[in-house]
């Protein structure tokens, strides 16, 4: 494969702290290696991720997350996709770690199961070959974009944050523009650490589709209501208990077992995806551990969803964005300030 050109743009909140995300790129091989790594600290990555790519001089521009670890011949994978004129975007999926903890890797494994993402979960796992995707294939943390025509669309919404990049893909499909997604095109990212800390995503993923639908809703995000059905179902098999039996009527049709009936289904279903994690993984907790995490990842999914819908817009942070170049090599680098490019 020919040598990439592409810069990369990475938004941290502070600059003192350790980014991963520049490690690995240093580390990689000569010829793998960005021609420049911007910085952008503050605290709305949409407004960083836009002004990091305006001091981009390369044709390609390559976002990652503070906590992506970039695998060698993933860059080389994605920069190749981009022979045709109309490619916009081409991304791959974010991995455990190898050395992930017994929970990341449970969360893992139910971020990649159909029962606990659905359509979403090419974005968890290397599943398939390459393709043309839409946004429900593609995630920020590992996604590599045309400069040209993030600049022609305007790049992502300040106001929006997160599940800006689900709009914007959107927008450059609706555009004409193709969206790729490469399975062997991977980073190394790490999981939630614990129950309560997945279930926070969960709730953050579902408030931000939410937020992203009001903005700029399509037909195909209506399948991201289906949690909060969920949540309206679970909770409605509790509603007999306030009532006498029999009264009124509705009351004992939601007691019978036809109402029960999809829990039934989903319980089958949720361990079944258990059953196959734990001879997968070797972890017989996993029998339990996935199901459960299965029920919490779309319960609360859903409560997010129901909390963005209701709720406005936040007004995004006008907390002045600092703007940074990387410079030196693996393990000996600094971060040298730059000027805010001029509107």
């Amino acid at each position: 494969m020919p040598r990439p050109d592409y810069s990369v743009v990475i938004p941290i909140d502070r600059p003192e702290k350790t980014v991963k995300s520049v490690e690995s790129l240093l580390g990689l091989p000569a010829g793998e290696r960005p021609r420049d790594i911007f910085l952008c600290v503050g605290r709305n990555p949409s407004l960083q991720r836009n002004l990091g790519l305006s001091l981009c001089r390369s044709p390609l521009v390559y976002f990652l997350d503070e906590d992506s670890w970039v695998i060698p011949g993933t860059t080389a994978r994605l920069a190749a996709q981009f022979q045709q004129e109309r490619t916009a975007a081409v991304g791959g999926p974010n991995l455990p770690y190898p050395d992930a903890s017994p929970f990341e890797k449970t969360a893992s494994a139910v971020l990649a199961s159909w029962m606990g993402s659905f359509s979403v979960r090419t974005r968890y796992a290397s599943i398939g070959s390459v393709k043309e995707a839409t946004e429900k294939d593609l995630i920020l943390c590992n996604m590599m974009v045309s400069r040209r025509i993030f600049q022609e669309v305007r790049g992502f919404r300040p106001n929006l944050y997160p599940n800006e990049e689900n709009e914007f893909l959107n927008r450059l499909l609706h555009s004409g523009y193709q969206l790729v997604y490469d399975p062997a095109a991977a980073v190394y990212r790490p999981r939630r650490k614990n129950a309560r800390e997945f279930c926070w995503q969960s709730f953050r993923y579902g408030r931000g589709r939410a937020r992203q639908m009001k903005v700029y809703p399509c037909l195909s995000d209506l399948v991201h209501l289906v949690p909060f059905g969920f949540v309206l179902y679970i909770l409605s098999l509790f509603l007999p208990l306030f009532f006498q039996p029999g009264q009124p009527a509705w009351a004992g049709w939601l007691a019978s077992q036809w109402w029960r009936g999809p829990l039934y289904l989903f319980l089958l279903l949720a361990f079944g995806t258990g059953l196959s994690v734990a001879s997968w993984f070797r972890q017989p907790m996993d029998l339990i551990g996935v199901p459960l995490l299965i029920f919490l990842r779309q319960f609360s999914y859903g409560i997010g969803l129901f909390t963005g819908l209701l709720l406005p817009l936040p007004q995004p942070s006008k907390e002045p964005i600092r703007l940074f170049k990387v410079s030196g090599k693996a393990g000996k680098y600094r971060f040298v300030p730059v000027p805010a490019p001029k509107p």
